[in-house]
């Protein structure tokens, strides 16, 4: 039996987990590779070559990029680095950006410490945490003046930590001496600031007076739920003890009447011992500082620190600095902890429909909106738990990494069960999940309609995931490149990437991105405008680079004194690292009348290999025919679209198909249509 046609029509799965080769069951065996690297996962259903990344400059080391966005035109690359932050802008490094002469400012975070930041920005202004490092904030001056500094930060919360470290509880004192007070006046105390509900002055019973005294200052938020005592000296003399749990340094009390029968109503408060609370600062160089951070409803939102690692805090609206919680009005700061029967350290937190809590052993949401001190509720979801990625949010979904770093999880709301529940997005291609150390994202561009979410794995690949839910595109892929993608960044919704390379046995990092029309790596592109000399390439000495000059792929030139000398004159000369593009297949399986043919031997004949403006694409090693030679010899070939046939030998039980390149072209691959005998 033969000339039997099998068509794989889209690419949607991408790359597919080496132990679903059996499955072929699953609709997804017919939609998926075996192999998909240094290929993009369109969402229409093809595959093509990823663009070429362009040399923007060398590092001052290993580190971590970002992005930052200071307006549509303003959009920056945050290049950290060890105690450095240097700055790009449209792929040129920012010098000076210190204000003086300097391409750097300095920054307080060492290398191993980068891994752990967490970042965001509002405006021109981006606050980083570390759980060891005072909150930072880096604004914009000007495009040559970047400032750096811990942020400023008012009321901050105070805990009781009660341990060998917490400082010694000493009671404060403060005197009260009433003057022209007559049974029954009502006056109020104010207490740094925050005034008692109105209290009544008893002549004829002391006792009364004092417990009026003590409660009316038991129920302020600023005092724990005892410790505080009126004593009754003489006359119209009280002392109020704050001890125990309450013993803090107040300032000294305030009194104001409110209905008295004297004008002449008077308080005379003065402190006659000085207190010292067993609360300190919950953040601080012994306690750690905040691990995580988000913006959400005009708040400033930390999450966990090193001593209170399941404690949410929510600045005041509007003072995103200041955390005073007064008296739990909407609008003052929040303060929450995740009560569960483990720690449930918080990794991250995402302002999406709502206020999303990651931690290492559970996910939470906050359900109300606007979120305010009396109604706030952390309500627990799912109990997967999350590395410590920064999360992303892509099509109205939160994507982020589960604990074991083996697992890409989407995090989502279901309006039928009123809930949020984790999907695995990564369940047909686990072995591309590496315990990611970082996560991008990407929404579209000019170039392309198509979302894709880059995770950077920690065996220096960039697993690439391409989603779009509406069209059932779930299609992960792999970047690969001649060294290790340490951090990637998406400005202006272009892929950065810092690279560390080898360059004649010393390990370099650069800074590069990809650059549609390129099809080299750590590559330089120049107009060199009628010369046969590239220059610029000092990063690439005596490494052998492939070279493109107006379109046409030259013969390999190594580098010398930082350039390369072709034998013919060009406009545009283009040089850099080789990559290849590689597709596999799945192990081929007919449905024949009498089953599968999995387990059977069989052999493709002929491929048509439908393409999109491509060049040089190899099936199996064999070349197709796509040029048209013109009149010139030197002109590039004309990118060609359409059905290329080629027959192919051997017979096998996988029966695979390879689609690759060896010269630096464009390729895109639409659709497979396998002619088999059986």
């Amino acid at each position: 039996m033969g000339g039997i046609w099998q068509v794989q029509a889209n690419f949607s799965k991408g790359e597919l987990d080496p132990t679903l080769a059996g499955r072929v069951d699953l609709a997804a065996y017919y939609q998926g590779v075996k192999t998909a690297t240094n290929v993009r996962a369109l969402p229409q259903g093809g595959l093509r070559k990823r663009s070429g990344l362009e040399f923007l400059g060398q590092a001052l080391g290993t580190g971590r990029l970002e992005n930052f966005s200071f307006n549509i035109e303003q959009q920056y690359l945050f290049v950290f680095t060890n105690l450095r932050l240097q700055i790009y802008k449209d792929g040129v490094i920012l010098d000076p950006i210190d204000g003086g002469t300097e391409d750097f400012i300095v920054t307080p975070w060492t290398v191993s410490q980068l891994v752990d930041i967490d970042f965001i920005q509002s405006a021109d202004t981006v606050i980083i945490t570390h759980p060891d490092i005072a909150p930072q904030i880096i604004q914009r001056v000007t495009e040559s003046s970047w400032t750096i500094g811990a942020i400023s930060l008012a009321n901050i919360p105070q805990f009781n930590f009660a341990d060998g470290s917490s400082p010694t509880p000493t009671d404060q004192i403060q005197r009260m001496v009433f003057s022209s007070v007559n049974n029954g006046d009502r006056f109020r105390l104010s207490l740094n600031g925050i005034l008692t509900d109105d209290i009544a002055y008893s002549a004829s019973d002391v006792t009364t007076t004092e417990n009026n005294i003590a409660q009316a200052l038991q129920d302020l938020p600023i005092t724990a739920s005892s410790g505080v005592t009126v004593a009754h000296i003489s006359g119209s003399t009280f002392d109020v003890t704050f001890g125990g749990v309450s013993a803090d340094d107040f300032d000294a009390m305030v009194a104001t009447p409110v209905n008295t029968v004297s004008t002449s109503f008077a308080v005379a408060i003065t402190i006659t011992q000085a207190g010292v609370s067993p609360k300190e600062d919950v953040w601080s160089v012994a306690r750690g500082w905040p691990i995580t951070c988000s913006f959400h409803e005009s708040r400033l939102w930390f999450g966990g620190s090193r001593s209170r690692p399941s404690t949410l805090w929510g600045s005041r609206i509007n003072l995103p600095f200041d955390f005073k919680a007064g008296r739990a009005r909407d609008d003052e700061a929040i303060e929450a902890t995740l009560l569960t029967d483990q720690v449930n350290a918080i990794e991250g937190l995402v302002s999406n429909r709502a206020l999303q809590i990651f931690t290492s052993g559970a996910e939470f949401y906050i359900p109300e909106s606007p979120v305010t001190p009396a109604n706030i509720s952390v309500k627990p979801q799912t109990n997967l738990g999350s590395k410590r990625v920064r999360p992303v949010v892509l099509e109205g979904t939160t994507l982020y990494i589960q604990r074991t770093g083996r697992a890409l999880y989407q995090f989502q709301f279901i309006n039928e069960f009123q809930a949020n529940e984790s999907r695995s997005v990564s369940v047909l291609s686990p072995h591309l999940i590496l315990d990611p150390t970082q996560m991008a994202v990407s929404r579209g561009s000019s170039e392309t309609d198509a979302n894709y979410v880059y995770l950077v794995s920690d065996n220096g690949d960039l697993t690439v995931l391409n989603s779009n839910v509406a069209e059932g595109v779930q299609a992960f892929t792999r970047f690969t490149t001649t060294g290790e993608i340490v951090s990637a960044s998406v400005v202006d919704d272009i892929l950065h990437v810092l690279v560390k390379r080898t360059v004649q046995a010393v390990d370099v990092h650069y800074v590069e991105r990809e650059t549609l029309g390129t099809n080299t790596d750590s590559s330089v592109k120049t107009t060199v405008g009628g010369s046969n000399t590239l220059t610029g390439l000092d990063h690439l000495e005596g490494e052998t680079v492939k070279v493109k000059a107006d379109g046409a792929v030259q013969s390999d030139e190594v580098v010398s004194s930082g350039q390369i000398t072709i034998g013919r004159t060009a406009q545009v000369i283009e040089a850099g690292l080789d990559y290849a593009p590689v597709i596999e297949t799945q192990p081929l399986n007919l449905t024949l009348p009498d089953g599968p043919n999995a387990a059977q031997k069989k052999r493709i004949v002929r491929c048509a290999t439908h393409v999109f403006e491509s060049n040089g694409v190899l099936v199996n090693g064999e070349r197709i025919a796509d040029k048209t030679l013109g009149l010139n010899q030197f002109a590039p070939p004309e990118p060609f679209t359409g059905f290329r046939r080629i027959f192919l030998h051997g017979w096998s039980l996988e029966a695979t198909v390879t689609v690759t390149q060896d010269e630096p072209m464009d390729m895109t691959i639409l659709a497979l249509d396998l002619e088999i005998k059986v």
